[in-house]
């Protein structure tokens, strides 16, 4: 008897789970429903976690992600306390010349990073949560840095500016994407084919000036 669609896209997650390093799929179990796809179990990193869902999007014909891994940290290891969390995030941030980390409070407890204050754009706000993802003993991070710029940009100009980029470098079904931006907030919707297209459209949407918040309503299909 010849596989099912869902185990052939079972076998490709597994496989693409386990090509990743960074995931460590030893106790990652997958389930795969039409195109919706579960991963259960355990992981040693908040990173891990991130990066085995983006691993199931990119699989061909993924079109859902239910991301119920836990991050469970080995016990032969020794972890870092929630001060040590705290003053290994400040110092990276304090080091990446890219952002301006001086209004950026952090609080951690039991591993769960808190991130508050302001940033100056909101391409920021993703890259000081990446830093916290990316620090041994963190669980898990919760954003709420708020952008303030430092010139405001008029919504229409934010709206042309993410569309000529999508068109400049063929961004592929980019006039099948309604850009939509009030007050700097972004929203974008439609239907993009794949992952990596709605994963480039995003950011593409983050690094354009003026934005504060993106929503990405972009469903694939």
């Amino acid at each position: 008897m010849s596989p099912t669609f869902a185990e052939i896209k079972k076998q490709d997650i597994i496989d693409q789970l386990t090509w990743d390093n960074r995931v460590n799929a030893n106790e990652v179990y997958v389930k795969v429903q039409d195109n919706t796809v579960q991963l259960k179990g355990t992981v040693p990193t908040y990173a891990s976690k991130v990066a085995a869902e983006k691993d199931a999007y990119e699989v061909s014909g993924v079109t859902r992600v239910e991301n119920e891994l836990e991050v469970e940290i080995a016990t032969d290891i020794a972890r870092p306390t929630d001060l040590e969390i705290t003053e290994s995030i400040e110092n990276k941030l304090i080091w990446n010349s890219q952002i301006n980390s001086a209004n950026i409070r952090i609080d951690t407890v039991e591993g769960i990073v808190t991130l508050s204050g302001v940033v100056d754009s909101y391409w920021e706000k993703n890259l000081a949560e990446d830093i916290a993802l990316y620090t041994n003993g963190v669980i898990e991070v919760v954003n709420k840095l708020s952008v303030t710029l430092a010139k405001s940009i008029v919504d229409i100009d934010i709206e042309e500016d993410i569309k000529n980029t999508y068109r400049r470098i063929g961004l592929a079904r980019h006039d099948e994407i309604t850009v939509s931006v009030t007050d700097g907030v972004v929203r974008l919707s439609g239907v993009v084919p794949n992952y990596r297209v709605k994963r480039e459209a995003y950011n593409i949407a983050m690094y354009t000036a003026g934005v504060v918040d993106v929503i990405d309503d972009l469903t694939l299909g």
